[in-house]
This record gives C-alpha cells, structure tokens and sequence, in this order.
C-alpha cells in the first residue's frame, strides 16, 4: 500500500505543477500470490479475470460510474456493454492527494489461470473471446500476444496491458543455502 501511496502523490504532484500533466491520472490492477492465496488490490477499471475449470469469472469489480449503476438496478450487464459511459472512473491514481486501494483475498487452486489487464482489453475483447483463448491450448505467453491482437483487431483504443499467470502445483520450500546450490 506504501508503494501505490507514493505512486498517487507523484502522480498528483506532477499532475498539479505542470500544465502539460493537468489532469492525468491512471488505474491499478496488483496481485500478490502467496501459497494458495491471492492478495488483489485495485484501482479503477483495470481487471482481473480467473478461469478455473473452463469458466471465466470477473473477480475485481469496476470503480466506475457504470458499475455504480449496475449495482443499483439502473441498467443491466447487456445494456452497459454498449454505454458512453465506460471509462468515467470514480477512482484512480493521482487524481486526488489520497486513494484508497480495494484489496481482497482469493483461494488459488493449481491450474487456475489469472488474467490482469487495462480496460484497453477488457472494453475490445467480451469475456466469451477472453474465455475462449484462455482456455485454449496454446502456450500462455502466446496466449498475453492473441488478447493484444485481438484487442487491435476490434479497435484498440486505448493502451492494452495484459499479464497472464497460470497456477503451478507447489514446490517444496528448500532454503537459500540448498536453492543457491541447486539442492
């Protein structure tokens, strides 16, 4: 959390002392895997997906104005998908002096794969495509290249990141001494 503070107060710095920068500001997707546990922090629209056992889920939930609206009942998950309002964000870094960082905990299970990405994916691709390509069989780095062209494909406005992590079984734990000589 000390890092994305100090990430908001250059950025909200840099944004008040230079015209060139008024205004900018960016969103936040983290993830921290410790055993079998995900800790997810994030901030804005960028996303995390999980695919686990063929399914495609959202597991980070959007701070925007149109996620606000779906939760209260105003319109649909159908009728967002083809809003204006996609990319009015209610949080982001280096908008404000202070940000607060949403952070949850997830169960990882082997072979689970996780998908983090800007919105410049996540606005191109549906979660169907998302889906398909993650679950098909080509090598994962492979896999981060075709979201990227596809995103191109459909569009590509706005920058695309991408980081993908596929769950490994665990390993045993050795100490530095046995891991620097490789026993």
């Amino acid at each position: 959390e000390i890092c994305v503070d100090n990430a908001n107060r250059s950025i909200f710095n840099a944004s008040g002392s230079n015209p060139q920068y008024a205004g900018m500001g960016t969103t936040l997707v983290v993830g921290v895997f410790h055993e079998n546990t995900l800790i997810l922090g994030h901030i804005g629209d960028s996303r995390c997906y999980r695919l686990r056992g063929g399914v495609l889920s959202q597991i980070t939930k959007d701070h925007s104005l149109l996620q606000e609206q779906i939760d209260a009942g105003l319109i649909t998950q159908e009728q967002a998908a083809g809003s204006s309002i996609k990319n009015l964000v209610t949080r982001a870094l280096g908008v404000e002096d202070v940000v607060m960082m949403e952070i949850n905990e997830h169960t990882v299970e082997v072979g689970d794969c996780y998908l983090m990405c800007s919105d410049g994916l996540s606005d191109m691709v549906d979660d169907a495509e998302i889906a398909s390509i993650l679950g098909g069989p080509v090598p994962m780095d492979q896999k981060a290249d075709i979201l990227i062209a596809v995103a191109n494909e459909h569009g590509g406005r706005d920058n695309i990141s991408v980081l993908l992590v596929q769950a490994q079984p665990a390993t045993e734990k050795r100490g530095l001494i046995s891991r620097l000589l490789g026993k």
